[in-house]
């Protein structure tokens, strides 16, 4: 999910020069991972996507319990923010 959103947005990729912070392409780090792991059937859209909308759905409860007042966090509601733009980015990957 880094390489899909920004470093405001949770401490994501999407943006950074990432051969100057030595940080492969996805499609490498992907391909390192199959090979490593065995797997054959790779990581499609329909992963991250559902990744990315879990975890703006996770936001968007902290955003709840954070206007609720009973959030672990003192900083809930910042954190809470994050569920819209997690949203966008698996809406661009689904090409709605």
């Amino acid at each position: 999910m880094a390489w899909h959103t920004r470093p405001d947005e949770y401490g994501g990729l999407r943006g950074l020069d990432l051969g100057a912070l030595g940080i492969p392409p996805l499609d490498a780090y992907v391909g390192h991972y199959l090979q490593a792991s065995g797997r054959r059937d790779g990581i499609v859209p329909f992963h991250v996507a559902f990744a990315l909308f879990r975890f703006a759905v996770i936001f968007e409860g902290i955003a709840a319990r954070a206007a609720a007042g009973n959030a672990a966090s003192d900083d809930a509601s910042e954190a809470g923010k994050l569920g819209p733009a997690f949203a966008r980015r698996a809406v661009e990957l689904v090409g709605a």
